[in-house]
């Protein structure tokens, strides 16, 4: 990725979207939207707007936007929308989608791809090379304008619905990927236990039930959505080759279901220099977990790209319904920047007025005029702007927490928990409610209470300078990932584990010793018997100080070793928590998964025992608050944001001096009073770190 630094924060919106807004407002918004502060706008051409007829490219729409923005100073970031294909691309070039039971995914137009088209195969050949050369054809007719800022390659890759696509293109790419993988259909068959007869004969699954043969094909379709960003990239590279090409995807493989609506910010990562993302958060947060979304789904983002930007950030939803608050909207958006996002651009400029995003998505109204909303984006314009270059230059420290997230763990999850009758895998619809996904956005909320924002990390990563790691729900864990976990232990880490763990190997089949790959020497316990608990029933933990933890999904008794203390227990007394130590450092298992349990009633769940175990073994000082504090730090400054998650509260400032309270904050005596959702962000000398 590259690394770059602006002597500004990157604070913009996206404008324009053929066929709104109309070419008569053009001239007062960009106007406007400059006088408010904003530093860009993001301009998206679809491809069926501009070649409705192959090789005939017309520009004069984005001639004009552009040539606006120069005039008020607005830098473009040019997004190509491919998804939104010529009629030609279906009619000529057999661009045509295949679902399930070789059913057509026929083009369709809905309110974000209004003009229609939406979308073709871009593992037709055909469509790709014509794809490519849309994308050179753009970048050659606006590299040279004043106005340009970097490019969009895509506009939130990925694949879906679960059905797509069984062309014969994708069918042999599909193929050729498994080729590539296994080399031959012999050292297929014997890696799944499976018996094809040839590579030709090999299918796109009809059902999920064996897991196995969906887990493989969704890991193609990952690697397919990248090879699609890196035909859109060739073709811009292939004019303007040095200037920075981004993407972004829509929702993180953090918040995404990996099956139905697939995507791997790795692979697509890999492809660009600047790595983005849309911001799906819930905007009438019900609980805890909603209001820590901006910073959990961020720690993940920063993850994938250290210089990752907030692309899509929404102030409002995609249809007429109740608006959101400005005070939570302000908050999420400082969240996202004291997380270290280093640019961010909303989605959108004006509401939208058409289709299922009627009076959807805008800071302002339809006619320009602003809101609630749009008044708090433009005031945090104005405080970047003061801020200036030096806390566009900042960045957060890293964590001495961390959430183990494995992608290929959470797509075999998300299989275990499908439900269909064998082959109506048709009715299986996009889902994050699983355990997976439930333990990874309750454990880190659970931290954030604790007083640490948690970094996310990857099989392999350095954990250097990490105290506590925490693998939750990590079913998958193949020999490598061990070693990692025992090397991390043994040089002075604590290891947190939430069952269900290291019970299946890359065959998606369940291990007869659970925890596998000779884990058992670092837990200090082994599984013994498990009973998968209805959902929504809770059984309870009794903690050796008689602290009571609940725990949901499953009640696996443990089996101890004998150098292993039994710290919690089941009702019946069997064993339910293990903490072994092990080289210099120590393993709490637990076998009953508290973060699910958490997951559930996040407002009215205690800390989990295990987590503050944890951290006191770890020599973290764990505070349970709901004053969330988070650093960016610059090599003269430490700019310190303080986000209220409860009620009215208070805090002192100390050392550092404020430099931006949200509406509703006091001051008196020293003392800073911080209202619901409120925001605090203090500036001082950083400590050492």
């Amino acid at each position: 990725m590259k690394t770059e630094t602006f002597d500004f924060f990157p604070y913009g919106c996206q404008y324009h979207r053929a066929p709104t807004p109309p070419r008569e407002e053009w001239e007062d918004d960009l106007a406007e939207i400059a006088r408010a502060g904003y530093t860009h706008v993001q301009f998206r051409p679809q491809w069926r707007c501009h070649e409705r007829r192959r090789g005939e490219f017309v520009w004069d729409d984005l001639d004009r936007l552009f040539d606006l923005a120069a005039r008020n100073r607005l830098r473009v970031i040019l997004k190509a929308q491919l998804e939104n294909a010529p009629d030609w691309v279906f009619t000529e070039l057999g661009g045509t989608r295949i679902g399930f039971h070789n059913q057509p995914l026929d083009p369709i137009a809905h309110a974000a791809f209004y003009v229609g088209g939406w979308w073709p195969c871009f593992d037709n050949p055909r469509v790709a090379e014509a794809a490519t050369e849309f994308t050179r054809q753009l970048a050659e007719r606006y590299k040279g304008h004043p106005a340009l800022w970097f490019y969009n390659a895509w506009n939130e890759p990925r694949s879906r619905p679960l059905g797509q696509c069984r062309c014969e293109h994708s069918v042999a790419s599909y193929r050729d990927w498994l080729r590539g993988r296994y080399g031959t259909i012999e050292a297929l068959n014997a890696a799944f236990g499976k018996a094809w007869t040839a590579f030709d004969t090999v299918f796109p699954p009809h059902s999920h039930s064996d897991y196995a043969e969906l887990f493989l094909w969704r890991q193609w379709a990952a690697e397919a959505v990248a090879e699609q960003v890196a035909l859109s990239v060739r073709g811009f590279r292939a004019a303007d080759p040095e200037r920075t090409v981004m993407c972004h995807v829509g929702c993180s493989s953090l918040v995404q279901d990996p099956a139905c609506d697939t995507s791997n910010d790795f692979l697509n990562a890999a492809e660009v220099d600047r790595y983005g993302c849309s911001f799906p958060i819930e905007l009438h947060p019900a609980n805890l977990i909603d209001r820590n979304a901006p910073l959990y789904q961020s720690s993940w983002l920063r993850r994938v790209d250290p210089g990752y930007w907030c692309q899509e950030f929404y102030t409002n939803y995609a249809n007429w319904h109740k608006e959101p608050e400005p005070d939570f909207i302000e908050q999420a958006i400082w969240m996202a920047i004291a997380s270290g996002c280093r640019g961010l651009t909303f989605w959108q400029y004006k509401s939208e007025r058409f289709g299922e995003e009627s009076n959807g998505w805008g800071m302002r109204e339809i006619d320009g005029s602003p809101t609630r909303r749009s008044e708090r984006c433009d005031r945090i314009a104005g405080v970047l702007k003061e801020l200036g270059a030096d806390f566009a230059a900042s960045r957060p420290a890293r964590s001495k927490a961390a959430i183990w997230f494995d992608l290929r763990n959470d797509l075999l999850m998300r299989i275990e928990e499908m439900r269909s009758e064998l082959n109506h895998i048709e009715e299986i619809r996009a889902s994050t409610d699983y355990s997976c996904k439930q333990a990874a956005a309750a454990d880190h909320t659970i931290l954030r209470r604790l007083g640490v924002t948690a970094d996310f990390v990857v099989s392999g990563d350095d954990l250097s300078g990490c105290r506590l790691l925490v693998a939750d729900a990590v079913e998958l864990v193949d020999e490598a990932a061990a070693a990692w976990l025992t090397g991390f232990v043994r040089d002075g880490g604590t290891l947190l584990i939430g069952y269900p763990f290291a019970c299946r190997d890359e065959r998606t089949w369940v291990t007869p010793q659970r925890p596998a790959r000779g884990l058992e020497a670092l837990t200090g316990c082994r599984e013994t018997l498990r009973v998968a608990l209805p959902a929504g029933e809770i059984r309870n933990i009794r903690w050796e100080n008689g602290a009571m933890q609940a725990a949901a999904g499953w009640q696996v008794i443990l089996a101890p070793a004998e150098d292993a203390d039994v710290v919690g227990r089941w009702e019946d007394g069997s064993p339910a928590a293990v903490r072994h130590a092990f080289g210099n450092g120590q393993v709490v298992t637990c076998g009953g998964n508290f973060a699910m349990a958490f997951f559930r009633q996040p407002d009215r769940s205690a800390i989990p025992p295990a987590c503050t175990l944890a951290m006191e073994l770890a020599g973290l000082e764990a505070c349970d608050s709901l004053l969330w504090c988070c650093s960016r730090y610059s090599e003269s400054c430490e700019y310190r944001f303080l986000f209220n998650a409860g009620g009215f509260t208070e805090a002192e400032p100390g050392r550092f001096e404020p430099v931006y309270t949200s509406p509703g904050c006091t001051s008196a005596a020293g003392r800073l009073g911080i209202p619901p959702f409120g925001t605090v962000i203090l500036r001082g000398t950083p400590a050492s770190r």
